[in-house]
């Protein structure tokens, strides 16, 4: 009963457990849904696509795409590092 209280009353706070769900759906779903609807966006224009740019272009463009997405990731994760960091420093100096 207690743990509820101090939940309702906000001294227990849930975001370091809720940043470990975000972050998760942040580097692994959004990634996929965000494939799913490039793939059917260029459904139609794939064919023109790979007609008229030359192979070292398409190479250049994945190779791109993938140093892209994990730089993203990285920034990501760096993200809610700080927020950790930032509750941790933040309990700290409660207690």
């Amino acid at each position: 009963m207690q743990e509820i209280t101090d939940f309702l009353s906000f001294k227990t706070f849930i975001s370091s457990y809720m940043l470990f769900v975000f972050y998760y759906l942040g580097a692994v779903v959004v990634p996929m849904i965000a494939y799913i609807f490039a793939k059917k966006i260029y459904k139609y224009p794939k064919e023109t696509i790979k007609n008229t740019l030359p192979l070292d272009y398409k190479i250049k463009i994945a190779v791109f795409s993938i140093i892209l997405f994990i730089f993203m990731e990285i920034l990501w994760r760096m993200m809610f590092e700080f927020l950790l960091a930032f509750l941790q420093m933040r309990d700290a100096l409660v207690l």
